[in-house]
């Protein structure tokens, strides 16, 4: 993988049931997958898009092609939380780069 053009590290979470320490469960975001992609910013056509459709979107995350990533799951990038807005496509159709935009989550909750 070139690092040049995948040059930040996401990580990827779901939410779901982890210890609590004292034998029993709580609901907590759990790493899940962790690999290198690209943040991009949308330009102000893509928002505008995006806004009249009531989708907003903050950010285009682009990565090497694999099919493990779930619209269910958020990620973390450079200390900000982001929400999947759809699934992630192939771009092209050549199983080589999927893209994925991202909505900003306020604070990281």
């Amino acid at each position: 993988m070139d690092q040049d053009e995948y040059p930040h590290v996401v990580v990827f979470q779901t939410f779901t049931k982890v210890p609590d320490g004292a034998a029993g469960h709580i609901k907590a975001w759990k790493n899940v997958l962790e690999f290198n992609g690209f943040l991009d910013t949308p330009s102000s056509r893509e928002i505008f898009k995006a806004h009249q459709l009531n989708n907003p979107l903050d950010r285009n995350l682009y990565y090497p092609y694999r099919t493990d990533v779930d619209p269910k799951l958020r990620c973390t990038c450079e200390g900000d939380t982001y929400e999947l807005v759809g699934r992630p496509q192939d771009q092209g159709g050549q199983h080589e780069v999927m893209k994925v935009a991202l909505k900003l989550v306020p604070h990281g909750s």
